[in-house]
């Protein structure tokens, strides 16, 4: 920004409201009022009443103590989950299958699974140098 312009800006003639009279000329022709007088008041009134719910409700709100923010949950919740731990209790009754364990898998097996071929190139392979000796 040039200096000029800056200079300008600041001396600019504005009205009591700090606004710029031409900007605010120009933009007066978007105002809804100017067809439609009271349409402000209107505007006011019609979001009031629909927002008077949701304020009802947020006063409600702020005198609702911490002990009934945890009722209020509860009331859902437990039911939700008594009626979860009575179907994982009928999964466990109904599957008596044994299980067996899994048995120990090497990091290279794990690595080389699905692959085709040799993995670890043969001059690698016959050396002293332990690749991965974790097994899982």
């Amino acid at each position: 920004m040039s200096p000029d312009w800056n200079m300008r800006s600041r001396t600019k003639p504005t009205d009591e409201l700090g606004q710029d009279p031409e900007l605010s000329s120009v933009l007066g022709l978007l105002d809804p009022e100017l067809g439609d007088p009271g349409y402000w008041a209107r505007f006011r009134v019609r979001v009031l009443r629909r927002a008077a719910p949701e304020l009802a409700r947020r006063r409600l709100m702020a005198e609702v103590s911490m002990s009934d923010v945890v009722l209020s949950w509860a009331r859902a919740v437990v039911p939700v989950a008594v009626m979860a731990a009575a179907v994982a209790g009928l999964l466990l009754v109904h599957d008596q299958t044994p299980v067996q364990a899994p048995s120990s898998v090497s990091v290279e097996e794990l690595l080389a699974a699905g692959v085709q071929g040799a993995t670890i190139p043969a001059e690698l392979a016959n050396t002293q140098v332990a690749f991965a000796s974790e097994s899982f």
